[in-house]
């Protein structure tokens, strides 16, 4: 029952924005539409091709320079991985806004591409780690807590004792 709200709190920290299969046809690309809801929001994004002869990346951009991009003009991007058979991405949004993950066949693959990918979006505050810091503080106030509370109840044990 009280691991219930640890997990719940966990999973609300990612946010799935795509788990599916998409075709790539063979020099062209197609985009998955991210939403960053505030600034230094984490994007993860992790693919597998499955078809053979065939090469793929994923491009992080700001959605307002996507028709930069289908000009052909590649200098508006903000992060991208390298053509391969699998990879993965994890960049971050400079500020709050519309982005698009754009997953790209190479031009030089053979065939159309059948692509494995899956994005996500990550907080900027991360709630697994906590400073040095902020762990012993968190030690010493439980510590003085609870043998503030086994004292009070030694003490009132001790009382209907006598």
């Amino acid at each position: 029952m009280t691991l219930f709200p640890l997990a719940f709190l966990l999973l609300s920290s990612a946010r799935i924005v795509l788990d599916d299969t998409i075709e790539i046809p063979r020099g062209e690309w197609k985009y998955v539409d991210v939403a960053a809801k505030e600034e230094n929001a984490v994007v993860n994004c992790e693919f597998e091709v499955l078809s053979e002869g065939a090469e793929v990346r994923v491009v992080w951009i700001a959605r307002k320079d996507l028709e930069f991009f289908r000009g052909g003009r590649r200098e508006s991007i903000l992060a991208a991985s390298a053509f391969g058979r699998e990879g993965k991405l994890r960049h971050f949004a400079p500020a709050a806004g519309d982005y698009a993950m754009v997953l790209e066949n190479a031009p030089a693959s053979r065939s159309a591409a059948k692509v494995k990918v899956r994005v996500w979006l990550e907080s900027a505050v991360s709630p697994r780690y906590a400073s040095p810091q902020r762990r012993l503080a968190v030690i010493l106030i439980s510590c003085v807590v609870f043998f503030g509370l086994v004292s009070f109840s030694a003490f009132k044990l001790r009382r209907e004792i006598k």
